[in-house]
């Protein structure tokens, strides 16, 4: 099939290669209409405890909306100073004439000294609006326009500023990357191929892959929510997958064409690098698809749109690109760089000299290098998840200054309180019985640890207590429209609600353990009321339980689809059990080293990031995800060719060999691009991305050089001749799919 197809393009080259463009000429003009689109939230479960509270608060509580802070300050007035506070509410005042707003909450109008910071010189405002979290963020520059002061300085907080600066860090932190990953990949491409022509065809390959894919991303935003970040996981995955394949492609056409002409050249290639591309591709979109699995729509996004940049690598690396090379042949090496001359491999040489010592005391090399892998992994075992909060933005965004002083100088829980919705089993919520059932939870609500204050309708009474219903029924009857509002926001005949002030932080582990405690509450202690738990730390517990929950079946299914398809490949049911152990070995120390640099917090010094003391539990389950794929590709290219020269003389030990030696400068190559596009995170500003990359990075180097040096010449000789066993069946199978030849021959009778 592969080998036909080479044949295909070398005839008709120039169609092909037009006709491939034309695909990138319907995607491009579609890229600007699903950009604005992008959202930064999208990782709460949706079928989650939290997630229905977050809902029937707005259904039925008319909040659930968005909050925004805006904190002011003066150096030299005094914040309960009158001339302070007439400006705050002269800079306010165009806000409470805006429809979406429901209410604006500050000292001005309540009084309360938790609006005060400590110092006295700072004061905030609470700015509630009935836009859907997440969505408010549109709303903010005009918000920003409206709000003006003089005198005093101010800044603006809260969750839709913070997503805000989450997409515009991550448009910064991708444009960055680029900068630092384009000509460092050209550097390492003209130090392989020696030649300018060569060398720039990868990053052309990757030039049109890219912008095809956010055309189609673009598709998919108008389909369904899409996650801001899923452009920078596809322009550089679709970077360093669009170079790595074009290297194996360019690197084995300029091998043929020192010994063949230029169909059989291209058609042996294809039939053999390009077959090899087409199933890595195949395993690294499995890896992707598998982000699908987990209910969040920003992992979902990220695995649809990752899927497509891979495939459009694939498409273009097995169309534009051998096109580009019927049309070239010799031409290939044209600029050459002086110094830098081709080498096309030997079948001696480091990598084939490596491969024989590894193999002549195979079980030395094995046992200590498995140990030293699996020590690696080992701090992963103490990984704390948590949910990115505001701390993982740059600490001079103003969003993150405005979150770190609200938490600082002021009462800071009242903004992101546990919340607590109970409803009754029979009867209206207004009921005696049910209103007595309420009063015992709040009770023993507010005597649990870490609890420092429960808010609900008791506190809108005279003596802030449950104890006199003649003046509970006079607040609920009140006609007053603020108390009103406040009734309807903590009861009405349908439920009640509880807004709990913890003691700790909402990211924190012992708020995520006060929600489960809450959860724990059965109906001997309501007084038989359903009690449904939501808020920021519910949000936390709910992402990191849901991922958890969802990762075994992830983890099968790439394992089982990945063993499958290298069956396919490879013609043999033991290496591809091999791939997948080795790859989950690679993988597995580069999550220790996770822990061990963004967790607790080494290096954090060398890479400029502020350790928060946990892991986004999105991290591991992307790395496992796109790595696993990642990795195979390296493992698909050696054990192809291996099978190449295995088929020649049934000789194990010299198939590995020349096998490791034929492909081990490509692969170094192939990772060091990959390791320079994933490693320039460390230039990212946002925290998610620059442990991504750099965890990702450290997996491509560990696989690249300990696993296929090391582990796979010593594993390949002690199974021998069992590492390419197969059933008739399987090999059957291969034939009729038009797979199974690996070491392929020019076709006589082909018209060139």
């Amino acid at each position: 099939m592969f080998l036909r197809w080479g044949y295909f393009v070398a005839r008709h080259r120039v169609a092909v290669m037009l006709l491939s463009l034309v695909l990138l000429l319907v995607m491009v003009p579609l890229i600007p209409s699903g950009l604005d689109r992008l959202s930064a939230e999208g990782w709460e479960d949706p079928t989650a405890e939290s997630s229905v509270v977050a809902r029937n608060l707005g259904d039925d509580f008319g909040e659930g909306g968005s909050v925004f802070w805006v904190i002011f300050s003066s150096d030299t007035l005094q914040a309960t100073d009158p001339a302070f506070q007439a400006e705050v509410q002269q800079a306010i005042a165009p806000l409470a004439d805006r429809p979406e707003i429901i209410s604006i909450v500050g000292y001005a109008n309540t009084g309360s000294e938790q609006f005060i910071s400590a110092d006295g010189h700072k004061s905030y405002v609470l700015i509630t609006s009935r836009t859907r979290q997440g969505n408010a963020g549109k709303d903010l520059a005009e918000y920003r326009r409206l709000v003006q002061t003089p005198t005093l300085d101010h800044m603006w907080g809260g969750w839709d500023a913070a997503y805000q600066s989450f997409t515009t860090q991550a448009q910064n932190d991708l444009r960055r990357q680029e900068i630092v990953s384009l000509p460092i990949s050209l550097v390492v491409l003209v130090f392989v191929f020696g030649s300018l022509v060569a060398a720039g065809l990868p990053l052309l390959v990757g030039i049109l892959s890219i912008p095809a894919a956010l055309g189609a991303i673009s598709v998919m935003a108008h389909l369904t929510e899409t996650s801001i970040y899923v452009l920078n996981i596809a322009t550089i995955l679709g970077l360093a997958v669009s170079i790595d394949y074009s290297l194996f492609i360019v690197s084995r056409f300029r091998e043929e064409l020192s010994r063949r002409d230029t169909p059989d050249a291209l058609a042996i290639t294809l039939a053999t690098a390009g077959k090899a591309v087409f199933f890595s591709g195949m395993i690294v979109a499995v890896g992707l698809i598998a982000l699908m699995m987990f209910p969040m729509y920003a992992l979902r996004s990220l695995g649809i749109g990752g899927s497509l940049v891979v495939a459009l690598a694939v498409f273009y690396a097995l169309t534009f690109l051998p096109a580009v090379l019927s049309i070239l042949g010799r031409r290939i090496d044209r600029l050459a760089v002086r110094g830098m001359a081709a080498d096309h491999g030997q079948a001696e040489g480091l990598w084939g000299r490596l491969a024989e010592l590894v193999m002549r005391r195979p079980f030395m090399v094995l046992v200590p290098v498995l140990a030293a892998l699996i020590l690696a992994g080992v701090p992963f075992l103490n990984v704390n998840f948590g949910t990115p909060g505001m701390e993982t933005l740059p600490a001079d965004d103003e969003s993150r200054v405005a979150y770190d002083t609200l938490r600082a100088d002021f009462a800071f829980p009242e903004v992101s309180p546990i919340e607590v919705l109970l409803y009754p089993s029979s009867g209206q919520m207004t009921d005696p019985e049910n209103l007595a059932a309420l009063a015992q939870t709040v009770e023993r609500v507010s005597a649990l640890p870490g609890v420092e204050s429960v808010e609900s309708i008791f506190d809108l009474t005279p003596n802030g207590t449950a104890s006199a219903p003649e003046e509970l029924a006079a607040v609920l009857q009140s006609t007053d429209p603020a108390v009103a509002g406040r009734v309807h926001g903590l009861l009405n005949p349908t439920g009640a609600r509880l807004r709990i002030a913890a003691a700790a932080a909402p990211e924190s582990q012992q708020a995520k353990d006060l929600v489960y405690r809450l959860r724990d509450f059965g109906p001997s202690e309501t007084g038989g009321l359903e009690m449904l738990v939501g808020g920021a730390s519910a949000v936390n517990a709910d992402i990191v339980d849901s991922i958890v929950d969802r990762i075994p079946y992830a983890l099968g299914f790439i394992a089982v689809a990945t063993y499958v398809v290298l069956c396919l490949l490879l013609g043999s049911l033991f290496l591809p059990f091999k791939a997948i152990v080795m790859a989950a070995l690679s993988i597995t120390a580069s999550f220790g080293a996770l822990v061990w640099v963004f967790q607790d917090g080494h290096l954090s010094g060398l890479l400029g990031f502020e350790p928060t003391g946990y892991i986004v539990p999105m991290v591991p389950v992307m790395m496992f995800c796109i790595l696993f794929g990642l990795s195979m590709d390296y493992e698909v290219l050696m054990l192809s060719r291996m099978q190449e020269e295995y088929e020649k003389d049934r000789n194990n030990t010299r198939a590995v060999a020349v096998g490791l030696e034929r492909t081990g400068r490509v692969i170094t190559s192939a990772a060091i691009v990959m390791i320079t596009v994933f490693g320039a995170a460390v230039v990212d500003r946002l925290l998610i991305l620059q442990s991504l990359g750099v965890g990702m990075a450290l997996a491509i180097f560990i696989d690249a050089t300990i696993v296929r040096a090391l582990l796979v010449p010593a594993t390949m000789r002690i199974m021998g001749s069992i590492n390419w066993w197969a059933p008739s069946w399987l090999r059957r199978l291969q034939d009729r799919l038009g797979v199974g030849e690996a070491a392929p021959k020019p076709l006589e009778h082909v018209a060139r």
